[in-house]
């Protein structure tokens, strides 16, 4: 398994892409408020920095979150103290029962455990399924062909000041699959420190995606925002409940 998101680039990504988390974390709340449920446990599937499981906390939820980067569970525990986090894989992390399960931020695309497959997300579906009350809900997006753009090739950058990101991603249609490089600079006193990443994410038609959540016994929509926050193109949200028994 790869222990991709180090130091530099987790703090990069919690000081500088949060947005996406919290907006998710509103859409949930949001959910439950519709719901009636004022408490209970929601797991965080690929938690990252805590973002996500700091606002529900604050709204009085219990939170597991797991992630596979031992740099992003430090930073979550540090974050929210009270809620328990677990480093390892989503497709082999056992679930407690819950309320809801979310995965934001193309959880279920990347290659970090290089057991992702479709028969594993399938797997991993009926295990959130069975882990869900009745009612029980799962959040999440996932990034589809045309994540990138036109010809399938984006060279982007980004200066946060006291940070910076140099971005290449290539998307391979035939195979579905993306693969994204990013060097991050970090200040380090009057000096940037550099680091080089490589992710590849498995690119999930939503088509797909919805059978195979209907397969598993999940009823399943697809959300084209969260809250206010437009998902960009090539990345789809989903929200998916086990019917009530």
């Amino acid at each position: 398994m790869s222990h991709a998101y180090r130091e530099d680039l987790s703090w990069i990504h919690d000081l500088g892409f949060g947005d996406l988390a919290r907006s998710a974390a509103e859409q949930l709340l949001r959910e439950f408020a519709a719901a009636g449920v004022d408490g209970g446990l929601v797991v965080d599937l690929g938690c990252g920095s805590g973002i996500f499981a700091e606002l529900l906390s604050n709204s009085g939820y219990d939170v597991l979150g797991i992630d596979l980067s031992p740099v992003m569970i430090e930073m979550a525990r540090r974050r929210v103290p009270e809620a328990e986090f677990r480093c390892e894989s989503l497709l082999t992390a056992a679930l407690p029962s819950c309320i809801a399960v979310a995965a934001v931020g193309e959880v279920f695309n990347y290659r970090f455990d290089e057991s992702n497959s479709r028969a594993a997300r399938q797997a991993l579906y009926r295990r959130i399924r069975a882990a869900l009350h009745p009612g029980g809900v799962l959040l999440f997006d996932a990034a589809g062909p045309g994540r990138v753009a036109g010809d399938g090739r984006l060279q982007a950058s980004v200066d946060g000041g006291a940070w910076a990101l140099l971005m290449h991603a290539e998307e391979d249609e035939a195979a579905r699959r993306l693969t994204r490089c990013i060097t991050s600079f970090r200040r380090t006193g009057e000096l940037y420190r550099r680091d080089d990443e490589c992710h590849e994410l498995d690119l999930l038609p939503p088509e797909e995606v919805l059978a195979d959540l209907a397969a598993a016994g999940l009823e399943a929509e697809r959300l084209e925002a969260y809250q206010d926050f437009e998902l960009p193109a090539g990345l789809h949200g989903f929200l998916a409940r086990r019917p009530l028994d």
